[in-house]
């Protein structure tokens, strides 16, 4: 296949990654896959560094000259990744047999807009990221349930390898410091339990987003937390700083549509502490591979603590089934076959 996948977001976000690392497959596959993006974001420039073909992403006003790249270039499939680029490949792929798929793996809720009825009409297939976007258009925008497939991010396993767990109880949370990520509640959690639990550590890894690294230091050094948290800052060897926890905790108060951290904290083999946000309670199943909280909500997370240092024997357990969910659930094999499943049912539909 021919394909155009359209991002017009200039941050690497889950979005941006679940459509890179599709088509990085992809193109493993023998597809030619091109990237229409912002010349110079984030997505544009990741999109290089994984050797993949990049074109500046165009607009209504120069819809001519995708047209012209459609044609020229034999494209197949246009798969937009945000509401813009939808109606964008919609109004490019008019009056061709070129299919188009709406992905969506935003946490954003889906709703009625004006003119949505007809880009849908023209719109061959629906991936949702994850269950609750899928009936989100069922119930929403009443698509036929043949339209919309729910199709998870996949992950490599690969650079994860399951280590012994630490002799000392240690946590971590891998997220960019942003408050949607609720670094202030799993604090908050510390604080209550801390005498309780005086080995207990927690080592926070993430790049500066929406909250400055010293805005949280400052927050943990008020509440006495100081030598109980570790700021590391953004690491590029994420696998082996989840190696060194006992498990993970994602204390998000929304986002996590695509939860890449939760992927990762299975892949490694260990057990996750999860708000009840996004795509978590369809990956986290209390009790075998983790457990779920309540959101904004520092006396659940605590909670969730306790029963994970109180009774540490489970967490190898736990950590082992996390690890057999994302092999053979969530592998990056299966994503990817998956996907390429819906193209062609979308090429089929038009052809």
């Amino acid at each position: 296949m021919k394909i155009l996948q359209l991002i017009d977001i200039p941050w690497d976000s889950g979005l941006a990654h679940y459509a890179l690392t599709l088509s990085v497959g992809l193109k493993k596959r023998g597809h030619q896959v091109y990237i229409s993006a912002l010349p110079g974001a984030k997505p544009w420039a990741k999109a290089k560094r994984l050797g993949l073909r990049t074109v500046p992403l165009a607009t209504l006003k120069t819809l001519t000259s995708l047209r012209r790249f459609l044609k020229k270039h034999h494209i197949q499939l246009l798969n937009a990744h945000t509401g813009s680029t939808h109606s964008l490949a919609v109004a490019a792929t008019m009056g061709q047999k070129v299919a188009v798929v709406r992905t969506r793996s935003d946490a954003r809720t889906v709703k009625k807009k004006i003119g949505g009825q007809w880009l849908f009409k023209h719109t061959q297939r629906v991936i949702a990221a994850a269950d609750y976007i899928h009936q989100e258009y069922l119930t929403s925008l009443k698509l036929k349930p043949s339209k919309v497939v729910t199709v998870y991010q996949g992950i490599d396993l690969d650079p994860f390898h399951v280590a012994p767990l630490p002799k000392i109880p240690i946590a971590g949370i891998v997220a960019r410091l942003d408050p949607v990520k609720g670094h202030q509640y799993a604090l908050e959690a510390l604080l209550l339990i801390k005498d309780v639990y005086p080995q207990f550590r927690l080592r926070i890894i993430g790049q500066e987003e929406n909250i400055k690294q010293h805005e949280l230091e400052s927050m943990a050094g008020e509440m006495g937390l100081s030598d109980r948290v570790s700021f590391l800052g953004w690491q590029k060897d994420i696998p082996s700083q989840m190696a060194m926890c006992s498990f993970g905790i994602i204390p998000s108060i929304g986002s996590e549509a695509v939860s890449r951290g939760a992927l990762e904290w299975m892949a490694a083999g260990r057990p996750v502490l999860a708000t009840r946000v996004g795509c978590l309670p369809e990956l986290i199943q209390e009790g075998n591979n983790g457990l779920l909280v309540e959101a904004e909500n520092a006396v659940a997370i605590a909670g969730g603590l306790n029963r994970f240092l109180h009774n540490p024997d489970q967490l190898d357990t736990m950590g082992k089934n996390a690890r057999e969910m994302v092999e053979n659930q969530f592998s990056f094999d299966h994503f990817v076959e998956k996907s390429e499943s819906v193209y062609q049912d979308a090429l089929a539909d038009v052809q």
